[in-house]
């Protein structure tokens, strides 16, 4: 590892840890061994191979979940492509210089959503490891890329791809080596989903959240008050409105909800407090 390397891991994930404490926390030993597990993260350069990669894993992931799979669970060094068929395709990029607005990739997801909003479990993206143009198939990982194919689903659960779907093979030679580096990235992978499972209950209680003020608001604005010695409901209704725009300004700025749930809620309650 070189010395810039050191340096950055550092910078980013030893010296955060010190902040704000005394000097006398920061000793030399213990540092070595905070940068020792660090490094041991580090996963072998083979991770931008998806020839070591476990591709079963993007067997089934539903398309508003595509963009979180993108950035977080795929390697931010292997090339992809998106193939959706009528709802519009991307050109081959790589992860490294991926952004959800700018590779066709939001285009592709807001042409499916009408279509699949309510239709969970039908609209399902699987990556298929293929070869990039007039490139070799000799394991370098560089020659491959995961073509996203869209599958829609009918009631029976049969599959129609939107896509090509012939794959590319290609075995890596089973050495102790090479079953080290596919464990090392396994568990890397393994890591990273566990991450994004957690992120995904954090987001699910907080919809759950909104949703329920939402509804409580709908409620307040529908109420009619009853008794003078009671607040009137136009003030339970308001301060259930300020409440609920707060959260969701606050979950679309996490990044907890979308651009258009944000919308669409607020649409919703914008309809009750005039009407």
């Amino acid at each position: 590892m070189s010395i810039q390397e050191r340096r950055k891991i550092i910078k980013e994930k030893i010296l955060p840890k010190y902040k704000g404490k005394a000097k006398s926390a920061f000793k030399i030993s213990i540092v070595k061994k905070s940068i020792l597990r660090e490094v041991q993260k580090i996963p072998p350069k083979e991770i931008c191979n998806l020839n070591y990669l476990d591709l079963s894993t993007f067997a089934y992931v539903e398309w508003f979940s595509l963009d979180e799979t993108l950035t977080q669970i795929v390697p931010d060094c292997v090339y992809i492509k998106v193939s959706a068929g009528p709802y519009g395709d991307t050109g081959i990029f790589n992860t490294r210089n991926y952004q959800y607005g700018r590779n066709g990739v939001r285009r592709i997801i807001e042409s499916i959503r009408p279509d699949a909003e309510n239709e969970s479990g039908k609209f399902i993206f699987t990556g298929y490891k293929k070869l990039r143009p007039r490139k070799p198939n000799n394991g370098e990982g560089e020659n491959y890329y995961l073509d996203f194919v869209l599958n829609v689903l009918d009631s029976r659960g049969n599959a129609a791809p939107q896509g090509d779907t012939d794959e590319v093979e290609f075995v890596v030679p089973r050495t102790r080596a090479s079953l080290k580096k596919r464990k090392k990235i396994k568990n890397v992978i393994e890591d990273r989903l566990k991450t994004l499972k957690k992120q995904r209950d954090k987001k699910r209680r907080a919809k759950k959240t909104l949703l329920k003020n939402v509804t409580k608001f709908v409620k307040a604005s529908q109420r009619t008050t009853k008794s003078k010695k009671k607040a009137p409901a136009a003030v339970v209704r308001d301060k259930q409105f300020r409440h609920t725009a707060k959260l969701l300004d606050k979950y679309l700025a996490e990044g907890i909800i979308t651009q258009y749930q944000y919308d669409k809620s607020l649409q919703r309650m914008m309809k009750e407090y005039t009407d």
